[in-house]
């Protein structure tokens, strides 16, 4: 997919992997394609967040499947990929492990695609409003949250004071909440919102 639509940069991250295996440089070779990686995506959020609410939903399915994959193994690990993403020791790390790979690359995949699309055939959206927040919100309360839950998500210095599995509990039923809402304007909204961190941080 990247070679498809990037040729240049696929080619210079080829001509990067050979001139570091050649230094003997392999074990940062990971890492620093890792990184371009990333910088590649966070260049181009814009475009993904573009695409089709189709595209969208695939994002967050993928996002949120990971985030409940990666909090099986650990809270910290599902915390890391919150708060600091693919670049993470402890992200990373797993990264490299050939049962957690494929997931991780869906959702590299996921945004993607998203990205292609949204250069092709952009898609403009309103701004989320408060009637929109407001049904998120009776989801969010359908699925167990409190009065005191739903303060406290939206008060980013309280929730960075939050222990790690309760905001990797939290981040996880934001998103299903998300997937959830059957008023697919709505949701097309909100997930243009929500989505802004995954495919820019």
């Amino acid at each position: 997919l990247l070679k498809a639509d990037y040729p240049e940069w696929y080619d210079a991250r080829l001509k990067q992997v050979l001139d570091m295996n050649a230094a003997g440089n392999d074990p940062d070779v990971k890492k620093r394609l890792l990184a371009e990686i990333v910088n590649l995506r966070r260049k181009h959020a814009k475009e993904a967040l573009s695409a089709s609410t189709e595209k969208l939903l695939v994002v967050a399915s993928a996002f949120l499947s990971n985030l409940k994959r990666l909090g099986e193994l650990s809270t910290d690990a599902c915390y890391m990929f919150i708060s600091k993403g693919e670049l993470s020791p402890t992200v990373f790390e797993l990264m490299t492990k050939k049962n957690m790979l494929p997931a991780l690359e869906m959702q590299a995949t996921a945004i993607f695609e998203a990205i292609s699309e949204g250069r092709k055939v952009p898609v403009k959206r309103e701004r989320a409003s408060k009637s929109d927040y407001d049904l998120l919100s009776k989801q969010l309360l359908s699925m167990g949250w409190t009065q005191k839950d739903l303060q406290l998500f939206a008060n980013p210095t309280a929730l960075s004071n939050a222990s790690p599995a309760k905001v990797c509990q939290m981040v996880q039923d934001w998103f299903g909440a998300h997937i959830a809402i059957s008023d697919k304007v709505v949701q097309e909204r909100l997930l243009f919102e929500t989505l802004r961190p995954v495919v820019a941080g």
